[in-house]
């Protein structure tokens, strides 16, 4: 009786275990029901690049680029696709190859819609298909059962203009208060353009409100100051300031209109100009000063060299703001020495301080470009020299350029490392309209990123900025 109990006994194990092997190799499936498109890509994209030959003739270049770097934002909540940055001129973009991924792996669709755009006409997604998106597209992410999905309007932006080029535009051209000058300076404050310039009797503000046609001048001081106040005429602590007659006169809103504030200073000769809350300026005996804003108590300044070193024509003062530190800021102090006494120097001269407000910073001297005899790369001595800070460099301009090696008329040169090296810039050039005389003229930028020519005598008013800085910045992180 035992011997047939353990019999069976072993037969419904033998059951039991059968039933559990054939379990285990039985496959099941899980069908998730939410969709999504995870991320998207460019591949190889052919551009092609108008050119001109040694010959003076025009001609298109085909070439490629590996648009991978191409960032592509994915707005889950609106259910749009774009690249913030666009892609250059030139771009093919009517065979584009894209890459994506869907969330659970669900199935991929791009809707091409019939002739009439009536009614849809979805073609599965693969990544070896080149695609025309000249207007954008609509593409489907369907969830693993098929029963829902989501539609994106996928777009790939392509510039219809090159990024690196400086565009110009008349302004109220022939002005007559700037064809009156002698003499100008001009910046950007408040939204408005500034100059301040010399008619023959004196120095007098102007300010203008801009748009893109015309400039409206009107006089922004009643006064009338003296006949080289227009020279010291700098944006210094965030404020317009200039020197007249021994004070120095901040500009301020007041009212509907703007009035100055006078600050003794018997002892200065020229505005500089600063940064933050610090003044600087050459006094009488020709030595660099140091003042607190709104202060007038001058000292004389730390420098790594004499002071005969220091520029005193055509003198140009420029902060740069850091890149890593708010409090922190580069201050460049270039321009030419006395043309008579150094009449052999073909270079400019240069200075720089890091200038700090943090008070735990050490005071540093301000430190002189020691020109090398063999160095290529050197700012040259030119008349009515101008030095502003644009697209994140020095950008210099002047004209009748002393450098034999390199032709008289206005020209441009660059530096992207703070003025130590300099190289002559071709993107950057006048209009070619514009009158390069003898006459002065002066340049500035405004917080639109353009840059701004006034020409005394001709009266000629140009306004341009590179393509790159007049594009739109796209939103660039989205949440669900």
């Amino acid at each position: 009786m035992k011997s047939k109990i353990y019999a069976f006994a072993v037969l419904c194990m033998g059951v039991l275990m059968l039933s559990s092997c054939l379990k285990s190799n039985t496959d099941e499936v899980t069908y998730y029901e939410d969709t999504a498109i995870t991320s998207f890509s460019l591949g190889t994209l052919n551009r092609y690049i108008q050119t001109t030959t040694k010959a003076g003739v025009d001609t298109v270049i085909k070439t490629t680029l590996n648009a991978g770097s191409y960032k592509f934002n994915i707005d889950q909540r609106n259910r749009v696709i774009y690249n913030p940055d666009s892609l250059p001129k030139g771009v093919d973009a009517t065979k584009v190859v894209i890459n994506m991924t869907s969330k659970n792996s669900g199935a991929l669709f791009i809707n091409k819609r019939t002739k009439d755009k009536m009614r849809d006409s979805l073609v599965y997604y693969s990544s070896n298909d080149s695609l025309d998106f000249t207007q954008p597209l609509e593409i489907r992410a369907f969830n693993n059962s098929g029963t829902a999905y989501r539609s994106y309007r996928v777009s790939v932006n392509v510039h219809k203009e090159d990024a690196n080029v400086l565009n110009w535009q008349s302004v109220n051209g022939l002005d007559h208060l700037v064809a009156s000058m002698k003499g100008l300076r001009a910046l950007a404050y408040d939204g408005k353009m500034w100059f301040m310039g010399n008619d023959g009797t004196g120095s007098r503000v102007y300010v203008g409100d801009y748009d893109d046609k015309q400039l409206i001048w009107t006089l922004a001081l009643e006064d009338v100051f003296d006949a080289d106040a227009y020279r010291n005429f700098v944006l210094c602590c965030g404020y317009p300031m200039f020197l007249s007659n021994g004070k120095i006169y901040i500009i301020k809103k007041d009212g509907v209109g703007y009035g100055a504030t006078a600050i003794d200073a018997p002892n200065i000769s020229l505005l500089l100009g600063g940064a933050y809350q610090s003044v600087y300026a050459y006094s009488k005996n020709g030595q660099l000063m140091e003042s607190s804003y709104m202060s007038e108590v001058w000292k004389e300044v730390e420098m790594d060299r004499d002071r005969e070193w220091l520029p005193t024509e055509d003198v140009n003062f420029v902060s740069l703001t850091s890149k890593t530190n708010d409090d922190v800021c580069k201050l460049v102090l270039l321009g030419n020495r006395n043309a008579q006494q150094f009449a052999g120097e073909t270079n400019a001269v240069i200075w720089s301080l890091v200038d700090e407000t943090s008070t735990s910073g050490e005071k540093q001297p301000w430190t002189f470009y020691t020109v090398s005899p063999n160095s290529r790369q050197l700012l040259p001595r030119m008349k009515n020299l101008q030095v502003i800070n644009y697209n994140n460099m020095l950008l210099a301009i002047g004209q009748n350029v002393i450098d034999a090696s390199v032709s008289g008329g206005a020209v441009f040169y660059q530096s992207k490392n703070e003025g130590i090296a300099w190289q002559r810039d071709t993107v950057y050039a006048f209009p070619k309209d514009f009158t390069v005389t003898g006459s002065a003229f002066t340049v500035t930028t405004d917080e639109n990123n353009y840059i701004w020519i006034l020409a005394a005598e001709t009266g000629e008013v140009w306004k341009g900025r590179l393509n790159e800085l007049g594009w739109r910045k796209e939103q660039g992180a989205f949440e669900e």
